[in-house]
């Protein structure tokens, strides 16, 4: 092996500078946290201990707000931004109240939702800058509205009247839907117990009440449309001098049209005939006559 290939031996440090040597780098990590840089994006959120009170519209009742500051500066630390940000929280309080005027003016005293979403809209639109002896801060407020008490206390009544009307209107609302149905049930059934010869006797076992309903409006009414219909057939047979006779088929046909006729002269009969005759139907010639 020739000289120019040896590879020189490393020097190796003095004997006892390993140790100063780790004791600098512990007293360097020690002291590091002061070099320390601050977080960009720090930011800080605050509530101002006093609300903001601007005269609504009329400038009768007033409009409470409530004033909530983030906070956001680059190059401090997290106590530098508290200690300014509460410097600079009574400038940021003025700025909205500033605005907080300007609108509230255009808003009756029960719109405080709204004139909260237009406040809010208009203070988003861009941070504040504050400056003092070379610190920066930016500041982005946001609000809550209150009603006024009495305003509040007025609109809690109406509200109340208005949930008590629509309440009662879906009531009445389900009562006529309930006897609609309960109706168009009745009229099924009394229907079906019209058809049925045997039901008067049956309902007068199980239900008195719908016995006595169904034999005064619905029997009753059926049975003087019959002895109705057999005296006007009587009285088209005393027209035709047929009374106790036995009828041809021809002369059937003759009466059926003669009682259509009488049917139909009923149905164009003035009120005033009606009540000359006294019985809701025009006098009837006499027998014979055709």
């Amino acid at each position: 092996m020739t000289a120019d290939n040896q590879i020189p031996p490393q020097s190796e440090p003095p004997q006892g500078a390993g140790p100063v040597r780790r004791l600098l780098t512990h007293f360097r990590a020690a002291f590091s946290y002061w070099d320390r840089p601050p977080a960009p994006d720090l930011t800080q959120r605050r509530r101002h201990p006093r609300p903001v009170i601007v005269p609504a519209r009329g400038h009768v009742f007033s409009f409470e707000i409530h004033v909530a500051l983030t906070w956001y500066s680059e190059g401090l630390r997290e106590d530098q931004l508290g200690a300014w940000s509460l410097q600079f929280a009574d400038l940021a309080r003025r700025d909205v109240e500033h605005k907080a005027a300007d609108l509230a003016r255009h808003f009756h005293p029960h719109q405080a939702g709204a004139l909260e979403i237009q406040l809010n809209r208009e203070l988003s639109r861009g941070r504040r800058r504050y400056e003092r002896q070379g610190v920066v801060l930016h500041c982005r407020p946001e609000v809550r509205v209150k009603l006024d008490e009495d305003v509040k206390a007025e609109l809690r009544h109406v509200h109340l009247q208005r949930l008590r009307e629509e309440s009662e209107h879906e009531l009445r609302i389900r009562r006529i839907q309930l006897t609609d149905q309960l109706t168009q049930r009745w009229v099924a059934l009394i229907d079906r117990l019209r058809l049925s010869p045997l039901a008067p006797a049956a309902l007068r076992l199980t239900d008195q009440e719908l016995a006595n309903v169904l034999d005064q409006f619905v029997l009753k009414e059926e049975r003087s449309n019959v002895e109705r219909l057999a005296a006007l057939l009587e009285e088209a047979l005393r027209r035709s001098g047929r009374v106790g006779q036995p009828l041809e088929e021809h002369e059937a046909a003759e009466i059926i049209k003669l009682l259509d006729d009488i049917l139909r002269d009923e149905a164009t009969a003035t009120p005033e005939a009606s009540e000359m005759n006294g019985n809701g139907r025009q006098a009837a010639p006499p027998a014979g006559r055709p």
